[in-house]
């Protein structure tokens, strides 16, 4: 989920500051501006919406497919699955007789069996498969929030030139701040993480600044 909201984040300011960067050398009033960019913001959420959904849908339907491929194998063939489960505990240094005892218990309930299969043989725990409505809606909600500091300039102040570098200072404050508040998560130090979310978001912003410049350099 973190990866997921830092990604759409990121990807709404890029993409918008790029779009903005562009279009408000083309258009002079401010109004046009944020009617442009709220239609570009508005299908990029819609985009990665989508593909979130369909990713995510895709990675539910490989791991369901693969518990019921084990659970198939727990029907059709337990002396093979037993052998796994030995095999495992070997693995972590059991002896023969702890190996049986551990065998008697996991085998002594079929979901329990399944469960422990799809977990220690596949690598798949429960909590790896999303939902994909509720990925592609954090997705899309995180791009209109990353798109927000970008665009919201745009709304109180009518010159494009001075809306443009307050949306660049937004976007930086923006940054840090989101850096910071990771910290809750990953319980890094918050000025290691502001600064470090700055200077990676701040070169994938510029970088997109530039592009939309070049764009309205070719088109001009």
């Amino acid at each position: 989920m973190i990866r997921d909201v830092v990604y759409a984040v990121d990807t709404g300011l890029i993409t918008t500051v790029a779009f903005l960067a562009g279009i408000s050398s083309v258009i002079s009033e401010s109004d046009k501006v944020v009617l442009a960019g709220l239609a570009q913001i508005s299908a990029a959420a819609i985009a990665i919406f989508f593909g979130a959904y369909i990713s995510t849908k895709a990675q539910k339907d490989f791991f369901e497919n693969q518990i019921r491929r084990e659970k198939t194998e727990i029907e059709q063939m337990p002396e093979k699955e037993t052998q796994e489960i030995r095999e495992i505990f070997a693995e972590y240094g059991f002896d023969p007789g702890e190996q049986e005892m551990a065998v008697r218990r996991i085998t002594r309930d079929k979901d329990r069996w399944l469960k422990f299969m799809v977990q220690e043989e596949i690598g798949i725990s429960p909590e790896m498969i999303d939902n994909p409505f509720t990925i592609g809606s954090v997705s899309a909600l995180s791009l209109l929030l990353g798109a927000t500091p970008a665009i919201l300039p745009f709304l109180v102040i009518e010159n494009t030139g001075q809306a443009l570098l307050s949306s660049g200072i937004s976007v930086l404050t923006f940054l840090f701040a989101l850096g910071v508040v990771k910290t809750k998560l990953t319980k890094v130090h918050w000025l290691k993480s502001g600064l470090e979310t700055l200077a990676i978001g701040g070169v994938s912003c510029g970088l997109g600044f530039v592009f939309g410049r070049v764009v309205e350099m070719l088109v001009a």
